[in-house]
């Protein structure tokens, strides 16, 4: 009979106690509220881990696009003779080049003839720079550009105005 009052101790403990936890938690073992949020850290974590190798896949996939289009733009123009290396022109020095990039959209020998056309392209919205070649030649130059994407843009805009030559071409500063 003396074993009754102590089953039925123990049977009210482990109904009070209802888990493993509170046994854990003697044990200083984790228990299940800490192997939950250990989940949820480890699961944010892999989240991050995956957000950042998608941001890295992206401008990889981004940075080899610009690539391509740049060397699509290149060739483009190369096939139809309309882009020049700077060190190609002898007269033009590179230190005049103010990007690298430019559309060389005319040159005379008048250089009155150059200022008309440099202040219809400053009209249109865009920069004109002319300069005296060593052989006493003035070429103007307009839209400096930085990439090869911006260049082809401005060519095509430039193909557009009314003003605009059909010798119009691409310089580049190597």
């Amino acid at each position: 009979m003396n074993k009754v009052p102590t089953l039925v101790a123990v049977l009210l403990a482990l109904a009070l106690v209802q888990s493993c936890d509170f046994f854990r938690h003697m044990a200083g073992r984790p228990d299940s509220a800490w192997i939950s949020a250990k989940k949820a850290r480890l699961e944010l974590a892999e989240q991050r881990r995956d957000s950042v190798e998608r941001a890295r896949r992206d401008s990889v996939r981004l940075a080899l696009q610009a690539e391509a289009d740049s060397l699509h733009a290149v060739d483009s123009l190369l096939k139809v003779g309309k882009l020049r290396k700077a060190s190609e022109v002898k007269s033009i020095p590179k230190s005049w080049l103010d990007a690298r990039w430019g559309l060389v959209v005319g040159v005379f020998a008048n250089d009155s003839n150059a200022r008309k056309l440099a202040s219809k392209y400053e009209a249109a919205g865009y920069r004109a720079r002319i300069t005296r070649t060593r052989s006493g030649m003035n070429i103007l130059v307009v839209a400096p550009c930085g990439t090869i994407s911006d260049a082809m843009k401005a060519f095509r805009e430039v193909k557009r105005l009314p003003f605009a030559s059909k010798e119009t071409w691409v310089i580049v500063k190597e």
